[in-house]
């Protein structure tokens, strides 16, 4: 009678055999993909979107610096108005109701600030958006299955204003960099930015006004 630990053993030589070697083919029949990469820098400077972004909410900061300007204005003139006021009752009670207006055009401001800086953030995250759809139709029509962004040539930014050192802020900026070299063969940023820029040029097609019987 044969031994049953060797029987397992063999058995257990052959299921290994056989993974073994179904791994190896799965690894040798795997496909290489393929990878193209986008100068982020170059492509946001190009791309009219960022342009027309930064116009308009310059615009929008321009007007807020005016309509502020305005009411401030319009109260110290009204606090100089008040000086001329006789009765001291009236003139104390003008100062005071001029008083809450500063604090309600400084609680005004802060709270346009904040829709400012909210408006920014949506208007970037927007602006990513477009970009990964762009690169994602391009990628898809040139048969690329990755998308990487290249960030190995990027200068270095140093701010005398900052807390960190200069030379921590370069050693930061060095520890973000994830893309050391890129192959410029690869490199599909003038393409994205054409895609993008004639994206925004061509004008999206209206509804079809629909007809009305009259009765």
């Amino acid at each position: 009678m044969k031994n049953p630990k060797s029987f397992l053993v063999v058995a257990a030589a052959v299921v290994a055999l056989g993974t073994g070697a179904a791994f190896t083919a799965g690894r040798l029949s795997a496909q290489p993909s393929a990878v193209a990469n986008v100068d982020i820098r170059r492509l946001l400077d190009k791309i009219g979107q960022r342009s027309e972004m930064e116009i308009e909410l310059t615009q929008m900061a321009h007007r807020f610096e005016q309509e502020f300007k305005s009411r401030r204005e319009a109260l110290e003139t009204r606090a100089k108005e008040s000086d001329g006021i006789t009765d001291t009752t009236e003139r104390q009670k003008t100062r005071d109701a001029l008083a809450l207006e500063q604090l309600q055009l400084k609680e005004w401001a802060t709270m346009k600030q904040q829709e400012a800086d909210r408006e920014q953030a949506l208007r970037w995250e927007n602006l990513y958006r477009s970009i990964v759809s762009e690169a994602d139709k391009l990628s898809a029509s040139e048969g690329y299955q990755y998308v990487i962004v290249f960030d190995g040539n990027a200068e270095f930014q140093r701010d005398r204003r900052s807390q960190s050192t200069l030379g921590q802020q370069v050693v930061e900026q060095i520890a973000r960099r994830r893309i050391l070299v890129a192959s410029n063969a690869d490199d599909i940023t003038e393409k994205l930015i054409l895609r993008m820029n004639n994206a925004r040029a061509t004008p999206t097609p209206s509804a079809p006004t629909p007809t009305t019987t009259k009765p």
